[in-house]
């Protein structure tokens, strides 16, 4: 989240970011209210948009790998570090550029530390 929104403060014309997650509406302040305030998001406790956009649960290759262990270091030495658990903690998290109603960016973790090329929405819009 701190480098998507480092990449947001520095290009103005970025698309406006959305974030869904799976706690409620408190659980998303106290977040958001930490690590970008000011962010849109919306509390999908029940997974409806999950679901609508095809994630699914990850195995524990995508949760407790030694790739996500390293992942998870990395973030650990940025200053980041996982907070109490909120939600499917199974659940794969997505990343997804929407324009009207067609999704023209995708991306799909392929392990609970992957990281998205945030860079590369801005690129897929000619920014």
């Amino acid at each position: 989240m701190g480098d998507l929104k480092k990449i947001v403060s520095q290009n103005p014309a970025y698309p406006p970011v959305l974030f869904f997650y799976q706690g409620t509406v408190e659980d998303g302040r106290d977040f958001f209210n930490r690590f970008w305030e000011g962010a849109r998001a919306v509390s999908d406790k029940d997974q409806y948009f999950y679901r609508a956009f095809g994630l699914t649960q990850g195995g524990l290759g995508q949760t407790l790998s030694p790739t996500v262990v390293a992942c998870g270091l990395r973030a650990t030495l940025k200053g980041y570090t996982n907070g109490r658990p909120v939600g499917d903690v199974w659940m794969m998290p997505g990343a997804f550029l929407v324009e009207g109603a067609r999704i023209v960016w995708t991306h799909h973790y392929e392990h609970i530390g992957d990281h998205p090329d945030f860079q590369a929405i801005a690129e897929q819009l000619g920014g």
